[in-house]
């Protein structure tokens, strides 16, 4: 158990530390959540690559750039059903791979028909694997653009201007692909 003075002593060093202090700060604390603890180290496994769940993440973040706890973990359940469905595709092509590679019921003239049927068990609960993260990941998505949709609302109500629009942007196709003015957002 701390004494008295050690709390004492932690009171004064939190006073010291008021957390980051400029925009760019704020912006890189905001992802903290997103790159320690359950997001970090448990959804790679063996054989994966880091730097692409980092990349995967960041488009995530850069896409949704989730504000509230509710947009964070929507936004993460987003990330691991993508990276989940990744590694599940890699999965179905690796069990094709080991049923016809399997030398105990070689059979030319239908290989893929064998392989399909020595593995139809695992083949469907891949199946249901599958469409069990699908469900969630397009849960997660609703659930995210219903939260966009009231922020919107709520804005609009409030008489605040609005942020361009994340989705649906296409590019005036009269300006040429070097144009700088096909990525700027200028309100009606």
């Amino acid at each position: 158990m701390a004494t008295v003075k050690q709390i004492e002593a932690n009171r004064l060093n939190a006073q010291k530390s008021t957390g980051p202090r400029t925009v760019e700060g704020k912006a890189n604390s905001s992802q903290n959540a997103l790159k320690s603890g359950i997001d970090a180290e448990s959804l790679i496994i063996l054989g994966e690559d880091r730097a692409a769940l980092e990349t995967l993440t960041q488009e995530y973040v850069d896409r949704f750039r989730p504000a509230t706890p509710e947009q964070r973990h929507y936004v993460d359940i987003l990330i691991r059903d993508d990276w989940q469905l990744r590694r599940l595709a890699k999965v179905d092509a690796q069990i094709w791979e080991y049923q016809l590679a399997w030398p105990l019921k070689r059979d030319e003239s239908a290989p893929h028909g064998r392989a399909y049927a020595s593995g139809a068990t695992t083949f469907y609960r891949l199946q249901r694997r599958i469409d069990s993260t699908e469900r969630s990941y397009q849960r997660a998505l609703r659930e995210l653009q219903a939260i966009e949709v009231a922020q919107a609302s709520a804005c609009v109500a409030q008489g605040h201007a609005l942020r361009p629009p994340r989705i649906g942007f296409v590019p005036d196709k009269s300006a040429q692909p070097s144009d700088p003015s096909i990525f700027s957002f200028t309100p009606p």
